[in-house]
Protein backbone atom coordinates (compact mmCIF):
# COMPACT_ATOMS: atom_id res chain seq x y z
CA UNK A 1 0.00 0.00 0.00
CA UNK A 2 2.43 2.47 1.14
CA UNK A 3 4.29 1.50 -2.85
CA UNK A 4 1.24 3.24 -4.44
CA UNK A 5 1.35 6.09 -2.16
CA UNK A 6 4.90 7.10 -3.01
CA UNK A 7 3.52 6.29 -6.75
CA UNK A 8 0.71 8.30 -6.71
CA UNK A 9 2.49 10.98 -4.43
CA UNK A 10 0.08 10.65 -1.60
CA UNK A 11 1.19 11.56 2.07
CA UNK A 12 2.25 9.00 4.06
CA UNK A 13 -0.40 7.36 6.66
CA UNK A 14 0.91 8.90 10.17
CA UNK A 15 0.28 6.62 12.67
CA UNK A 16 -2.33 7.34 15.64
CA UNK A 17 -0.89 8.19 19.04
CA UNK A 18 -0.53 4.66 20.98
CA UNK A 19 -0.42 2.46 17.30
CA UNK A 20 2.56 0.14 17.17
CA UNK A 21 4.66 -0.92 13.61
CA UNK A 22 6.30 -4.15 13.70
CA UNK A 23 9.78 -3.82 12.14
CA UNK A 24 11.33 -6.14 9.49
CA UNK A 25 12.83 -8.04 12.36
CA UNK A 26 9.11 -8.41 14.03
CA UNK A 27 9.97 -6.06 16.63
CA UNK A 28 6.97 -3.28 17.67
CA UNK A 29 7.85 0.58 17.38
CA UNK A 30 5.77 2.08 18.63
CA UNK A 31 5.51 6.20 17.84
CA UNK A 32 4.50 9.13 19.48
CA UNK A 33 1.30 11.09 18.29
CA UNK A 34 2.70 14.39 17.89
CA UNK A 35 3.55 15.81 14.47
CA UNK A 36 6.62 14.97 12.40
CA UNK A 37 9.20 17.44 12.79
CA UNK A 38 11.88 18.65 10.54
CA UNK A 39 10.24 16.82 7.74
CA UNK A 40 11.16 13.32 9.24
CA UNK A 41 9.50 10.18 10.02
CA UNK A 42 9.53 9.99 14.33
CA UNK A 43 12.15 7.54 15.06
CA UNK A 44 11.80 4.99 16.67
CA UNK A 45 12.53 3.82 19.78
CA UNK A 46 16.43 3.79 20.97
CA UNK A 47 17.84 0.49 20.43
CA UNK A 48 15.78 -1.13 17.71
CA UNK A 49 18.29 -0.27 15.01
CA UNK A 50 15.08 0.93 12.86
CA UNK A 51 16.04 3.47 9.90
CA UNK A 52 14.82 5.37 7.07
CA UNK A 53 16.78 4.32 4.10
CA UNK A 54 17.24 6.97 1.50
CA UNK A 55 15.30 6.47 -1.76
CA UNK A 56 18.12 5.66 -5.26
CA UNK A 57 17.74 7.61 -8.20
CA UNK A 58 16.19 4.79 -10.20
CA UNK A 59 13.25 4.08 -7.64
CA UNK A 60 12.30 7.40 -7.90
CA UNK A 61 12.30 7.27 -11.97
CA UNK A 62 10.06 4.02 -11.55
CA UNK A 63 7.67 5.21 -9.28
CA UNK A 64 7.27 8.44 -11.01
CA UNK A 65 6.86 6.57 -14.38
CA UNK A 66 4.09 4.42 -12.35
CA UNK A 67 2.51 7.03 -11.20
CA UNK A 68 2.25 8.84 -14.37
CA UNK A 69 1.12 5.46 -16.06
CA UNK A 70 -1.62 4.89 -13.42
CA UNK A 71 -3.00 8.15 -13.95
CA UNK A 72 -3.35 7.34 -17.59
CA UNK A 73 -5.57 4.27 -16.66
CA UNK A 74 -7.69 6.25 -14.61
CA UNK A 75 -7.96 9.11 -16.88
CA UNK A 76 -8.58 6.57 -19.51
CA UNK A 77 -11.38 4.76 -17.69
CA UNK A 78 -12.92 8.13 -16.81
CA UNK A 79 -13.08 9.23 -20.41
CA UNK A 80 -14.53 6.19 -22.33
CA UNK A 81 -16.38 4.39 -19.01
CA UNK A 82 -15.75 1.24 -17.57
CA UNK A 83 -18.61 -0.45 -18.87
CA UNK A 84 -17.29 -0.38 -22.42
CA UNK A 85 -13.67 -2.11 -20.60
CA UNK A 86 -15.66 -4.93 -19.60
CA UNK A 87 -18.75 -5.30 -21.50
CA UNK A 88 -17.21 -3.63 -25.65
CA UNK A 89 -19.99 -2.64 -28.26
CA UNK A 90 -20.77 -4.78 -30.74
CA UNK A 91 -19.20 -3.57 -34.19
CA UNK A 92 -22.39 -2.50 -36.40
CA UNK A 93 -23.50 -4.96 -39.26
CA UNK A 94 -21.59 -4.76 -42.42
CA UNK A 95 -23.78 -2.79 -44.94
CA UNK A 96 -25.36 -4.20 -47.98
CA UNK A 97 -25.45 -2.03 -50.96
CA UNK A 98 -29.07 -2.30 -52.65
CA UNK A 99 -28.43 -3.03 -56.59
CA UNK A 100 -31.71 -1.03 -57.83
CA UNK A 101 -31.76 -3.55 -61.32
CA UNK A 102 -31.25 -6.57 -59.50
CA UNK A 103 -34.37 -5.96 -57.81
CA UNK A 104 -36.85 -4.53 -60.89
CA UNK A 105 -35.48 -8.20 -62.57
CA UNK A 106 -36.78 -9.77 -59.74
CA UNK A 107 -40.46 -9.06 -61.33
CA UNK A 108 -39.04 -9.60 -65.25
CA UNK A 109 -41.05 -12.71 -66.82
CA UNK A 110 -38.46 -15.74 -67.47
CA UNK A 111 -37.26 -14.90 -71.20
CA UNK A 112 -36.96 -18.49 -72.34
CA UNK A 113 -40.54 -19.37 -70.92
CA UNK A 114 -41.69 -16.30 -72.62
CA UNK A 115 -40.70 -16.86 -75.93
CA UNK A 116 -41.84 -20.76 -75.96
CA UNK A 117 -45.40 -19.47 -75.07
CA UNK A 118 -44.93 -16.88 -77.86
CA UNK A 119 -44.00 -18.95 -80.36
CA UNK A 120 -45.92 -21.71 -79.92
CA UNK A 121 -49.45 -18.97 -79.42
CA UNK A 122 -48.34 -17.20 -82.66
CA UNK A 123 -48.46 -20.43 -84.89
CA UNK A 124 -52.09 -21.37 -83.61
CA UNK A 125 -52.67 -17.75 -84.15
CA UNK A 126 -51.58 -17.31 -87.63
CA UNK A 127 -52.79 -20.20 -88.82
CA UNK A 128 -56.06 -19.35 -90.35
CA UNK A 129 -59.14 -21.96 -91.31
CA UNK A 130 -62.22 -20.98 -91.87
CA UNK A 131 -63.21 -24.82 -92.51
CA UNK A 132 -61.65 -25.51 -88.94
CA UNK A 133 -62.05 -22.77 -86.07
CA UNK A 134 -62.94 -24.73 -83.33
CA UNK A 135 -59.59 -26.16 -83.51
CA UNK A 136 -57.81 -23.08 -83.33
CA UNK A 137 -59.89 -21.90 -81.06
CA UNK A 138 -58.57 -25.11 -78.43
CA UNK A 139 -55.20 -23.95 -79.19
CA UNK A 140 -55.53 -20.72 -78.36
CA UNK A 141 -57.27 -21.05 -75.13
CA UNK A 142 -54.17 -23.29 -73.90
CA UNK A 143 -51.59 -20.49 -73.70
CA UNK A 144 -54.25 -17.27 -73.01
CA UNK A 145 -55.24 -16.18 -69.79
CA UNK A 146 -58.61 -17.19 -68.47
CA UNK A 147 -61.58 -15.38 -69.62
CA UNK A 148 -60.47 -14.45 -72.95
CA UNK A 149 -62.35 -14.58 -76.31
CA UNK A 150 -60.13 -16.83 -78.33
CA UNK A 151 -61.26 -15.40 -81.51
CA UNK A 152 -58.69 -12.48 -80.76
CA UNK A 153 -60.50 -10.51 -83.53
CA UNK A 154 -60.62 -12.96 -86.27
CA UNK A 155 -64.02 -13.13 -88.51
CA UNK A 156 -63.39 -17.03 -89.42
CA UNK A 157 -62.53 -16.94 -92.90
CA UNK A 158 -59.66 -17.26 -95.06
CA UNK A 159 -56.83 -19.47 -95.63
CA UNK A 160 -53.38 -19.60 -94.31
CA UNK A 161 -50.45 -21.85 -93.11
CA UNK A 162 -47.56 -21.23 -90.71
CA UNK A 163 -44.35 -22.86 -91.66
CA UNK A 164 -42.25 -21.93 -88.93
CA UNK A 165 -42.00 -19.43 -86.36
CA UNK A 166 -39.09 -17.99 -84.34
CA UNK A 167 -39.12 -16.52 -81.27
CA UNK A 168 -37.03 -13.07 -80.68
CA UNK A 169 -36.70 -10.14 -78.28
CA UNK A 170 -38.32 -10.18 -75.05
CA UNK A 171 -39.69 -6.90 -73.92
CA UNK A 172 -40.12 -6.12 -70.20
CA UNK A 173 -43.33 -3.77 -70.08
CA UNK A 174 -43.27 -4.12 -66.15
CA UNK A 175 -43.86 -6.17 -62.81
CA UNK A 176 -44.58 -9.47 -64.22
CA UNK A 177 -45.44 -8.51 -67.94
CA UNK A 178 -43.83 -8.67 -71.19
CA UNK A 179 -43.94 -8.32 -74.97
CA UNK A 180 -42.52 -10.86 -76.80
CA UNK A 181 -40.97 -11.00 -80.84
CA UNK A 182 -42.30 -13.40 -82.88
CA UNK A 183 -41.43 -13.91 -86.75
CA UNK A 184 -43.64 -16.04 -88.40
CA UNK A 185 -43.18 -17.61 -91.86
CA UNK A 186 -46.63 -17.81 -93.77
CA UNK A 187 -48.29 -19.41 -96.92
CA UNK A 188 -51.55 -18.11 -98.81
CA UNK A 189 -52.46 -19.70 -101.75
CA UNK A 190 -54.61 -17.67 -103.80
CA UNK A 191 -56.69 -18.31 -106.83
CA UNK A 192 -55.81 -16.81 -110.10
CA UNK A 193 -57.82 -17.55 -113.52
CA UNK A 194 -58.81 -20.88 -111.83
CA UNK A 195 -55.44 -21.67 -110.84
CA UNK A 196 -54.22 -22.13 -106.94
CA UNK A 197 -50.66 -20.15 -106.26
CA UNK A 198 -49.17 -20.38 -103.42
CA UNK A 199 -47.08 -17.24 -102.06
CA UNK A 200 -45.00 -17.36 -98.62
CA UNK A 201 -43.03 -14.95 -96.97
CA UNK A 202 -42.08 -13.65 -93.07
CA UNK A 203 -44.87 -11.96 -90.97
CA UNK A 204 -43.94 -10.37 -87.62
CA UNK A 205 -45.98 -10.44 -84.48
CA UNK A 206 -45.71 -8.92 -80.89
CA UNK A 207 -47.27 -10.77 -78.17
CA UNK A 208 -48.23 -9.69 -74.58
CA UNK A 209 -47.61 -12.27 -72.05
CA UNK A 210 -47.75 -11.75 -68.16
CA UNK A 211 -45.65 -14.22 -65.23
CA UNK A 212 -48.59 -15.78 -63.32
CA UNK A 213 -47.34 -18.18 -60.49
CA UNK A 214 -44.97 -20.72 -62.59
CA UNK A 215 -46.55 -20.44 -65.87
CA UNK A 216 -46.43 -17.61 -68.38
CA UNK A 217 -49.72 -16.48 -70.23
CA UNK A 218 -50.78 -14.50 -73.31
CA UNK A 219 -53.04 -11.66 -71.99
CA UNK A 220 -54.42 -10.64 -75.29
CA UNK A 221 -54.56 -10.13 -78.57
CA UNK A 222 -51.58 -9.54 -80.44
CA UNK A 223 -50.36 -7.26 -83.31
CA UNK A 224 -48.48 -7.72 -86.44
CA UNK A 225 -45.46 -5.09 -86.81
CA UNK A 226 -43.42 -4.10 -89.68
CA UNK A 227 -40.04 -6.58 -90.13
CA UNK A 228 -36.77 -4.90 -89.57
CA UNK A 229 -35.14 -3.46 -92.62
CA UNK A 230 -31.80 -3.88 -93.87
CA UNK A 231 -28.76 -1.75 -93.17
CA UNK A 232 -25.33 -0.99 -94.89
CA UNK A 233 -21.85 -2.54 -93.79
CA UNK A 234 -18.59 -1.92 -95.46
CA UNK A 235 -16.59 -5.08 -95.21
CA UNK A 236 -13.13 -5.00 -94.29
CA UNK A 237 -10.49 -4.77 -96.69
CA UNK A 238 -8.93 -8.47 -96.86
CA UNK A 239 -5.34 -9.35 -97.12
CA UNK A 240 -3.17 -8.93 -100.41
CA UNK A 241 -3.27 -12.04 -102.44
CA UNK A 242 -0.16 -14.22 -103.15
CA UNK A 243 -0.88 -14.68 -107.04
CA UNK A 244 2.00 -17.45 -107.41
CA UNK A 245 0.27 -19.67 -104.42
CA UNK A 246 -3.29 -19.19 -105.95
CA UNK A 247 -2.35 -20.92 -109.14
CA UNK A 248 0.01 -23.52 -108.04
CA UNK A 249 -2.47 -24.91 -105.74
CA UNK A 250 -6.07 -24.69 -107.57
CA UNK A 251 -5.96 -27.96 -109.00
CA UNK A 252 -5.59 -29.01 -105.73
CA UNK A 253 -8.58 -27.26 -104.59
CA UNK A 254 -10.80 -28.22 -107.37
CA UNK A 255 -9.95 -31.85 -106.60
CA UNK A 256 -11.09 -31.68 -102.63
CA UNK A 257 -14.25 -29.97 -103.66
CA UNK A 258 -14.89 -32.36 -106.14
CA UNK A 259 -14.40 -35.24 -103.69
CA UNK A 260 -16.23 -33.75 -100.83
CA UNK A 261 -19.60 -33.41 -102.96
CA UNK A 262 -19.06 -37.12 -103.61
CA UNK A 263 -18.81 -38.00 -100.12
CA UNK A 264 -14.88 -38.92 -100.14
CA UNK A 265 -13.45 -35.89 -98.26
CA UNK A 266 -10.86 -37.42 -96.36
CA UNK A 267 -9.14 -38.73 -99.62
CA UNK A 268 -8.44 -35.33 -100.78
CA UNK A 269 -7.91 -33.54 -97.18
CA UNK A 270 -4.17 -33.56 -95.06
CA UNK A 271 -3.87 -36.39 -92.59
CA UNK A 272 -5.99 -35.63 -89.59
CA UNK A 273 -8.23 -33.38 -90.92
CA UNK A 274 -11.81 -33.65 -89.98
CA UNK A 275 -14.40 -32.29 -92.45
CA UNK A 276 -17.93 -33.25 -92.52
CA UNK A 277 -19.71 -34.57 -95.67
CA UNK A 278 -21.79 -32.22 -97.44
CA UNK A 279 -24.81 -34.62 -98.19
CA UNK A 280 -26.01 -36.03 -101.71
CA UNK A 281 -27.90 -34.27 -104.37
CA UNK A 282 -24.38 -32.36 -105.28
CA UNK A 283 -21.45 -31.47 -107.34
CA UNK A 284 -18.95 -29.02 -108.41
CA UNK A 285 -20.06 -27.21 -111.46
CA UNK A 286 -17.31 -24.36 -111.24
CA UNK A 287 -14.44 -23.03 -109.31
CA UNK A 288 -14.90 -19.64 -110.24
CA UNK A 289 -12.09 -18.14 -108.27
CA UNK A 290 -9.28 -19.05 -105.93
CA UNK A 291 -7.53 -16.71 -104.18
CA UNK A 292 -4.72 -17.28 -101.53
CA UNK A 293 -3.99 -14.56 -99.27
CA UNK A 294 -0.31 -13.17 -98.70
CA UNK A 295 1.87 -15.04 -96.49
CA UNK A 296 4.97 -17.65 -95.42
CA UNK A 297 5.07 -20.89 -93.75
CA UNK A 298 3.60 -24.43 -94.13
CA UNK A 299 -0.16 -23.01 -93.31
CA UNK A 300 -2.07 -21.08 -95.78
CA UNK A 301 -5.58 -19.66 -96.00
CA UNK A 302 -6.85 -19.04 -99.32
CA UNK A 303 -10.91 -18.19 -100.33
CA UNK A 304 -13.03 -20.40 -102.92
CA UNK A 305 -16.00 -18.97 -104.44
CA UNK A 306 -18.00 -22.07 -105.99
CA UNK A 307 -20.65 -22.97 -108.07
CA UNK A 308 -22.60 -26.04 -106.71
CA UNK A 309 -25.06 -27.79 -108.86
CA UNK A 310 -28.18 -28.40 -106.76
CA UNK A 311 -31.52 -29.36 -107.14
CA UNK A 312 -31.83 -28.52 -111.38
CA UNK A 313 -30.13 -25.49 -110.19
CA UNK A 314 -26.51 -23.66 -109.65
CA UNK A 315 -25.67 -22.28 -106.24
CA UNK A 316 -22.79 -20.19 -105.97
CA UNK A 317 -20.72 -19.78 -102.68
CA UNK A 318 -18.14 -18.51 -101.02
CA UNK A 319 -15.66 -20.75 -98.21
CA UNK A 320 -12.46 -20.02 -96.71
CA UNK A 321 -10.13 -23.08 -97.05
CA UNK A 322 -7.32 -23.59 -94.71
CA UNK A 323 -4.54 -25.20 -96.69
CA UNK A 324 -1.38 -27.37 -94.82
CA UNK A 325 1.92 -28.45 -96.40
CA UNK A 326 2.60 -32.21 -96.01
CA UNK A 327 5.70 -33.72 -96.72
CA UNK A 328 6.43 -37.96 -97.01
CA UNK A 329 8.96 -39.54 -98.45
CA UNK A 330 11.14 -36.69 -99.04
CA UNK A 331 8.56 -34.81 -100.70
CA UNK A 332 5.93 -32.25 -100.16
CA UNK A 333 2.56 -31.30 -101.20
CA UNK A 334 -0.29 -29.11 -100.29
CA UNK A 335 -3.31 -30.10 -98.82
CA UNK A 336 -6.79 -29.15 -97.85
CA UNK A 337 -7.21 -28.97 -93.32
CA UNK A 338 -10.13 -26.87 -92.92
CA UNK A 339 -13.13 -25.40 -94.65
CA UNK A 340 -15.61 -22.74 -93.33
CA UNK A 341 -17.83 -20.32 -94.85
CA UNK A 342 -15.81 -16.71 -95.46
CA UNK A 343 -16.37 -14.30 -92.69
CA UNK A 344 -16.66 -10.71 -94.41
Amino acid sequence: MSTLRKMLNLPEKEPRGGEEEKTAAGFETEFDSGPEESGHRPAARAGLGWAEEEETSGRSFARKAGRVAIWCVIALAAFTGVRTWVFPAKPPPPVTQSDPQAEARKDDVPVEAAQQVAARFARSYMNLNSTDKDARAKELEADLAKGTDPKLGWDGSGMQLVAQTIPGAVTQTGAHRARVSVDVRVSVTTTVKGKAATSSGWRALEVPVAHVGDRVVVTGQPALVGLPSAVSYDAPEGPEADAGMSNATREVVKDFLTAWAAGKAEQASAPGAHIEPLGSGMSVDALDSWVVDEGTGDRRTGTAVVRWALAGAQLQQTYQITLTKVTAGGASRWQVDAVSAKSA
